[in-house]
């Protein structure tokens, strides 16, 4: 027995020195694939490529050595586009079709190497076919985002940002999308909604139905949105990366704060105007706001007599921020009469309008031949962004000796 173990024990040695002889002190590592450079284009080189005449069938491989730089801005991970990038340079962007998604992420700065690729237009958006990201793509570096370049609707109908990052300012989405969400979730079916500026210009917002913000419920306000420009077919359109990028924070066109608005359809016809609102003081002459109500109308109206008059019609203390203001007024048989709309910060409220300091505000007044009446006339939006605090709005009419008219004024109202 003791014969056997020593055998044993000798075999065991040898085996073991011949495995240690084996052994090496440095792991081998597998082989490093440098993907070629070749010639720099520009995504705008792309492009003269690809509509050049030569190009035939709607398809353009490159079967030498070139390569294009670009950072993406547009990834696929939010699941609203798939195996798809969108990428660009300083004069142009480019969709990439990936053969897998994934690889590629917003702020990557690649170079794209092109030998093997096709160009062609998917719905007459320029694409780079069939990218592998190992063996077409080098990561040059990361997180060097774009910035997104301010444009309007139309600018972007126009053709010359397609592809491209963009941002609208002013925007909201359209009363019947309200209540909606981006896409349906539940179905997993893309849908559009359309966004509108105040020019009343529209552009459509298409979300896959797998984008993760698909059941997102759209927002109801008024701001901007930063999307991808893209296009299908003579259909522009934008796609949203996430919904971090759509701030609307402001309201929707049209929305205000009435702070007043008199419509004076509770006036007493025929009688001077003599409200706890309005102050009714002739400072010259004896001429007097009055009453202007057929019983279905109402307004209020001063009437020259042919004598030097100062009549002014004063709001109550009002207290504006970010304030607007807007009224009708309507003249007739003018001969030399005006109205005007002033501003005080330091009027009292009280006694004679004139020992205060009034500025003029710039604000459309009717006006009308001296032997009929002309029609009525919106003042415009008055801008009283300028004045912060307690103030006074005051109507003032004037006529020297011989002159005289009608004045009207309507719908007086001041928002913010």
């Amino acid at each position: 027995m003791k014969n056997i173990s020593l055998k044993t024990s000798l075999v065991l040695v040898t085996i073991v020195l011949t495995m240690s002889s084996c052994i090496h002190d440095e792991f081998e590592e597998p082989p490093v694939t440098t993907i070629p450079e070749g010639t720099i284009l520009t995504i705008q080189d792309l492009n003269s490529i690809y509509f050049s005449d030569s190009v035939a069938q709607g398809t353009y491989k490159f079967t030498e050595d070139y390569s294009v730089y670009a950072t993406v801005t547009m990834d696929d991970k939010s699941g609203n586009i798939y195996k798809s990038a969108y990428v660009q340079d300083g004069t142009m962007a480019i969709n990439l079709h990936l053969l897998s998604s994934g690889g590629l992420y917003e702020g990557d700065s690649i170079r794209i190497y092109l030998k093997g690729l096709t160009l062609v237009t998917y719905s007459e958006m320029l694409q780079l076919d069939s990218v592998h990201v190992d063996d077409n793509v080098v990561k040059v570096s990361t997180l060097k985002y774009i910035e997104p370049e301010v444009v309007t609707i139309d600018q972007i109908k126009t053709g010359g940002y397609k592809g491209k990052l963009i941002k609208l300012e002013n925007v909201q989405f359209v009363d019947g999308d309200l209540g909606s969400t981006y896409a349906d979730e539940e179905n997993l079916i893309t849908e559009d909604r359309t966004i509108e500026d105040e020019t009343g210009a529209t552009m459509i917002v298409r979300t896959s139905g797998y984008a993760s913000f698909a059941g997102t419920a759209l927002p109801e306000g008024r701001g901007s949105l930063v999307a991808i420009a893209g296009i299908y077919n003579t259909t522009n359109q934008l796609y949203l990366r996430n919904t971090g990028e759509v701030i609307f924070d402001q309201r929707r066109f049209g929305d205000v704060d009435t702070l007043v608005y008199y419509g004076f359809d509770d006036i007493e016809n025929g009688t001077p105007v003599s409200t706890a609102d309005w102050a009714n003081i002739a400072e010259v002459g004896a001429l007097f706001w009055t009453g202007n109500n057929n019983g279905e109308n109402g307004s209020v109206k001063i009437t020259g007599d042919g004598n030097e008059n100062t009549n002014w019609l004063i709001l109550h203390e009002l207290s504006i921020a970010n304030g607007v203001m807007q009224f009708s007024t309507r003249a007739g048989l003018l001969t030399g009469a005006s109205l005007g709309v002033y501003i005080s910060t330091d009027y009292t409220g009280d006694g004679n309008p004139q020992n205060a300091s009034w500025t003029e505000l710039t604000a459309n007044i009717a006006t009308s031949p001296s032997g009929s009446y002309g029609d009525w006339t919106a003042s415009g939006e008055v801008d009283l962004s300028s004045y912060s605090g307690d103030v006074y709005i005051a109507f003032k009419y004037n006529s020297d000796a011989g002159q005289s008219g009608v004045f009207y004024l309507d719908d007086f109202l001041i928002f913010s």
